[in-house]
């Protein structure tokens, strides 16, 4: 009978211990200043300086610590906005984005020695060096590969941080480990998530959360046909940055009135309610109709970097090296023009 009871305080008290649950931000301002400081190395803000630990992405500790924030943030009230994009990033958190611990939108490596992140130890920056080898090493067991456009992405990052750190020493000896390494790696075959384990699954997540509603991708496809005409039309006026780390969505996004939010590939906005209330020019929403086409094309109908290119200059009349950018976003940033699903398609 004591046993009894002995057993059963101990099962009360571990029901109790499950289901305490972490304390919630003071504000939603204070989560959004946790996680951008969290991601220093990846999208670095203002003079934020943190611990070398917590910004090397996607070691254990950066992954508890998101993985903690994020249940803490489910413990507050939020708009339905800000709690459907909370749940897209949880869902994220089962694919495969873990072995890629170097982002190729983001050269990581400069940010890592810049002005605000100048307390980083060589020492340590080699030991996330050899951590994102061993990730991709780990990820060959799992069928995950880089794609070409990241794979040329992150020997150009490497081939411009040997020429910086000129002189012979530890850290240059990395880079040029890593860089060895990746001359002899072999990409996968698709540039686009298809190509991955799960890669379809992780692909229709984000069409669902940033297009805002349940659709495969060949609905999709019959939906934008509907919408893209033949009619003639004007080229857009395209602007962006040289480089990926800001994404073409968000960088158009960016003039208009900034809805907060948590993940560092958008800017830290909720670009589809941005998107919602944004007025485009006729020759804006062909170009958004484009790159809704094009993004299903790469992701799950499998085209290659050349297919999708012609079919931008083909819809947009635009350079070849405007297409070339546009697809290659697209690849780093999938499904993110579908922020615009809600405003230009008949759902």
């Amino acid at each position: 009978m004591k046993k009894m009871h002995l057993f059963s305080v101990l099962f009360s008290l571990f029901l109790v211990a499950c289901s305490k649950q972490p304390l919630p931000f003071e504000s939603y301002d204070a989560a959004q200043l946790s996680i951008k400081s969290l991601n220093t190395a990846l999208k670095p803000a203002g003079t934020t300086r943190v611990s070398t630990e917590q910004v090397l992405p996607f070691s254990s500790a950066y992954l508890s610590l998101r993985h903690q924030m994020y249940q803490r943030l489910q413990a507050m009230t939020l708009s339905n906005a800000q709690t459907q994009q909370l749940n897209y990033l949880i869902i994220a958190e089962r694919f495969p984005e873990r072995f890629f611990s170097w982002p190729a939108q983001v050269n990581v490596l400069d940010n890592l020695f810049s002005a605000q992140m100048q307390s980083t130890q060589s020492s340590e920056v080699i030991e996330w060096l050899k951590f994102t080898q061993d990730q991709l090493d780990s990820a060959l067991q799992s069928n995950l590969r880089l794609n070409k456009v990241e794979l040329n992405l992150l020997q150009g990052y490497l081939k411009t941080s040997l020429l910086k750190h000129a002189s012979a020493n530890d850290l240059k000896a990395q880079i040029a480990e890593f860089n060895d390494y990746l001359a002899k790696y072999k990409p996968r075959g698709s540039i686009g998530l298809r190509g991955l384990a799960n890669g379809s699954e992780w692909y229709q997540s984000k069409l669902n959360y940033f297009s805002g509603a349940v659709k495969s991708p060949l609905q999709w496809v019959d939906i934008i046909n509907q919408h893209i005409h033949s009619d003639s039309y004007t080229a857009p006026n395209l602007n962006y940055s040289m480089t990926h780390h800001t994404s073409f969505i968000s960088q158009y996004l960016s003039k208009a009135p900034k809805i907060k939010g948590i993940d560092w590939q958008t800017d830290y906005m909720l670009l589809p309610a941005m998107a919602k209330n944004s007025q485009l020019s006729p020759e804006d929403k062909r170009l958004m109709l484009a790159l809704m086409e094009t993004d299903v094309g790469i992701h799950y109908h499998a085209w290659t970097l050349s297919q999708a290119k012609v079919n931008l200059v083909k819809r947009l009349a635009i350079s070849e090296r405007n297409a070339q950018y546009l697809v290659e976003d697209s690849v780093l940033y999938p499904a993110l023009a579908f922020s615009f699903a809600e405003q230009l398609l008949t759902l």
